[in-house]
């Protein structure tokens, strides 16, 4: 019964070891995709933390953050697949006790080790957990209105910002709004004070109502449906020919989308952290499991050949000295038996 258990334990050990290496690969292939998505790539530009913005936009290094962490969990399920594989051999490939014991010796070595790294991770996710609902910020997540008006304002059609251009293009043409909280801030904007587009535009193109919208790259080469009415300063006229989205605070801005478009992103990332965490977590549960299976019966089996030992008083030495008692007497009743 004891190593049926004990076998259950071990089994355990492996399924989840394997749920875990499989996990990695999963992340793995997660993080190529996200790479492979272009226009979410480039809308997450719109969530950089500053006007300084780095080189690439926030999901560009998130899908090798996640690659990489894909792998590294990958490693350590393959890890842990073979200090399971090292556990069973060492129950069952020997039964001389030096072996036994330097096998058990070298497999608590690996699962001190694998317990360690599993915990390091389950913390270092954690805290990753904390600092994104407390602390976005620092992980470059910032939607803060006054943040995304002012890079409007100094960044768009700007040379050398091509790329926060095409992100705001792609935001006002996917969510169909114009400007952060109205089409009003583009009339203080560098675009329009300096004259960096065409000067009888009042706002870009892709807040026009385009006749190629269902084109993938529209954002890249709006056709407005009616440019003058979409150019047009009255409200009356323009209504019909500009994105005027009007979200729940009576305004016909990007913001409110790109908020929502934030925490759908979040959400994703959120569920994949917590199937993460719990496929380490039942890891752990299954690697103590076994660890607790395998020291009651360590004890069992020491009690077992100490009790032995007490009720064999005699040593082999003491045997054999009565064994040579034995043969002596027995050749002197030979000897004797000769000599009458």
């Amino acid at each position: 019964m004891e190593t049926r258990k004990l076998a259950l334990s071990r089994a355990c050990v492996c399924c989840t070891n394997i749920i875990f290496l499989i996990s990695g690969f999963i992340l793995m292939s997660l993080g190529a995709l996200l790479l492979a998505d272009n226009e979410r790539i480039l809308l997450s530009r719109l969530l950089g933390p500053s006007d300084v913005q780095p080189d690439q936009p926030l999901f560009y290094y998130l899908a090798f953050a996640i690659s990489a962490f894909g792998f590294f969990i990958a490693i350590t399920g393959l890890f842990g697949c073979w200090a399971a594989c090292l556990f069973n051999q060492c129950i069952t490939i020997s039964e001389k006790k030096v072996i036994i014991r330097k096998k058990w010796n070298m497999d608590e070595n690996n699962g001190i080790t694998y317990v360690v790294t599993i915990t390091l991770l389950l913390l270092s996710e954690c805290t990753i957990f904390i600092v994104a609902i407390f602390w976005p910020y620092l992980l470059g997540i910032d939607v803060r209105p006054a943040r995304l008006i002012r890079a409007l304002q100094r960044s768009y059609a700007v040379p050398g910002r091509e790329q926060f251009t095409a992100a705001l293009d792609l935001a006002q043409t996917t969510f169909s709004c114009c400007g952060i909280n109205g089409s009003n801030n583009y009339g203080t904007s560098w675009w329009r004070l300096q004259e960096v587009g065409r000067r009888e535009l009042v706002v870009p193109l892709s807040c026009c109502t385009l006749n190629n919208a269902n084109e993938t790259d529209s954002f890249l080469n709006p056709e407005p449906a009616n440019l003058t009415l979409c150019q047009a300063l009255n409200p009356a006229e323009h209504q019909y020919a500009r994105h005027t989205t009007v979200g729940i605070h009576n305004e016909d801005g990007c913001l409110e989308m790109i908020e929502r478009w934030t925490q759908e992103q979040a959400l994703i990332l959120l569920a994949i952290g917590l199937s993460i965490i719990f496929v380490e977590v039942s890891v752990l549960l299954s690697t103590f499991f076994a660890c607790s299976k395998n020291s009651k019966r360590k004890k069992s089996q020491t009690s077992t050949f100490t009790s032995t030992q007490t009720l064999s008083p005699f040593s082999e030495n003491d045997h054999d000295f009565g064994l040579g008692i034995e043969n002596r007497m027995h050749m002197s009743g030979t000897t004797f038996g000769a000599k009458s």
